[in-house]
């Protein structure tokens, strides 16, 4: 390390341990490093950090800063494997945060770029653009940067236990671009900065893939340390148990792979209808799902109104659904919904070494049972007695019922439907 270079990450140290406590975000950390870098007089017009991801959904996660007058060169262009972009606004400027599909890894733009190279190699690149150059590039990337007036591209790769999971590059646009000092001095802050990044990054991704795992509602309770056994709340609910009309008879007839795309379709139109409305799906048992739609003395009546309107969307998708499949030759869905309205615990049961975030009691397992009278009562969707009273609806009375681990006959009440069987009820609210 040069002199040079050692004076700028002492300065930079200084900096660094005043600032960090203050910066709460990826985005305002990434403006933050920049903005001192342009106190250097370093003249960065954009800069990357890209990282691979842990989500069933996003394979990498990429933050872009630049200048406000370059906003719309770096426009992204939606493709297959666009998955979501956020912008965080700045004074003059802006960090663009982009997630993207599983394939990105593979795709052109990736594999034909200096961070393949950096990754792989786990060296840094730099290329210094000369004035007038035409071309050819060594990457297309380097060739579009080129008319922006850049004099320098520099790539890290971030590595960790032997292995490129990260980078960060930055594009000046300083006479003549960086030189060896500057090279080595950025090489070292940009991996202080990329600790600090990832510790923010893998913060969201663990809140984010609890939330996938457990629900909302649930994984925020985990994440914020709701985590000991035998810790639970009483608490109000609209309980939902919904599953997939002869399912062991039709699951006989579908080879493995035809019984996956069916339980993902019902899924798929099912959990977002749920979480729509206002539900929480905590359990998704075989083909059945098991929701909750908590509620207090004062809203009661506004929750219960939510389930029901979950229940017709999800009958009219589930309709549009099932006109696809039937139009590609496939087995149409029919499904059957219990619900119940009661008090319910909510929160850690297992063991010291394996625990489960749920809810149980009596007014779980009746909900399951009422749902299972669907097939026998020819109805789509049953309700007890406690929800009927809750909500003021056109409710349709069948009568008491000895259900399977039920002490007591329940009586159970029905919707009132176009026809038999029809997914897509007609609610009728007062």
């Amino acid at each position: 390390m040069t002199n040079d270079s050692k004076s700028l990450l002492d300065s930079f140290m200084d900096w660094y341990l005043v600032e960090m406590p203050k910066i709460d975000s990826p985005s305002l950390l990434f403006h933050s490093y920049i903005q001192y870098l342009q106190t250097l007089g370093l003249e960065i017009i954009r800069g990357n950090m890209g990282t691979r991801t842990l989500h069933p959904q996003v394979e990498t996660l990429a933050y872009l800063w630049a200048s406000n007058d370059q906003k719309k060169m770096f426009d992204l262009q939606v493709d297959t494997l666009f998955h979501s972009s956020r912008f965080f606004e700045f004074p003059n400027s802006f960090v663009r945060v982009t997630k993207f599909r599983l394939g990105s890894i593979q795709s052109s733009q990736f594999t034909a770029s200096p961070i393949q190279y950096v990754l792989t190699s786990k060296k840094t690149y730099y290329y210094q653009f000369e004035e007038g150059y035409t071309g050819p590039f060594p990457y297309p990337i380097l060739e579009e940067l080129a008319p922006s007036g850049a004099t320098g591209y520099f790539a890290v790769p971030v590595i960790q236990k032997g292995n490129s999971y990260a980078f960060l590059s930055l594009l000046t646009k300083k006479p003549f671009g960086f030189d060896q000092s500057e090279l080595d001095f950025l090489t070292k802050s940009l991996h202080l900065i990329a600790l600090k990044w990832w510790t923010f990054i893998q913060s969201e991704l663990t809140e984010s893939l609890l939330s996938i795992y457990l629900g909302k509602r649930t994984g925020s309770t985990v994440y914020s340390g709701k985590i000991y056994l035998g810790e639970l709340d009483n608490i109000q609910s609209v309980i939902w148990f919904s599953d997939i009309r002869n399912y062991s008879g039709i699951s006989e007839t579908l080879s493995p792979t035809e019984v996956i795309q069916l339980l993902n379709d019902y899924f798929g139109i099912a959990i977002p209808q749920i979480e729509k409305f206002g539900g929480e799906v905590l359990k998704l048992l075989g083909d059945g799902i098991l929701a909750v739609f908590p509620y207090h003395e004062r809203n009661k009546l506004v929750v219960g109104k939510k389930v029901l309107l979950a229940v017709r969307k999800l009958g009219d998708e589930l309709s549009k659904l099932n006109n696809r499949r039937e139009s590609e030759g496939k087995i149409s869905i029919h499904h059957g919904v219990g619900l119940h309205s009661g008090e319910i615990l909510y929160g850690n049961i297992g063991s010291f070494d394996r625990l489960d975030f749920t809810v149980i009691g009596e007014a779980v397992n009746l909900t399951s049972r009422i749902a299972g009278m669907c097939g026998e009562l020819g109805k789509a969707v049953l309700a007890s007695e406690s929800l009927a009273h809750q909500i003021p609806v056109r409710w349709e009375e069948l009568g008491e019922h000895k259900l399977k681990g039920i002490s007591s006959p329940k009586k159970i009440y029905g919707i009132s439907e176009k026809k038999k069987f029809q997914a897509g009820a007609d609610l009728y609210i007062k």
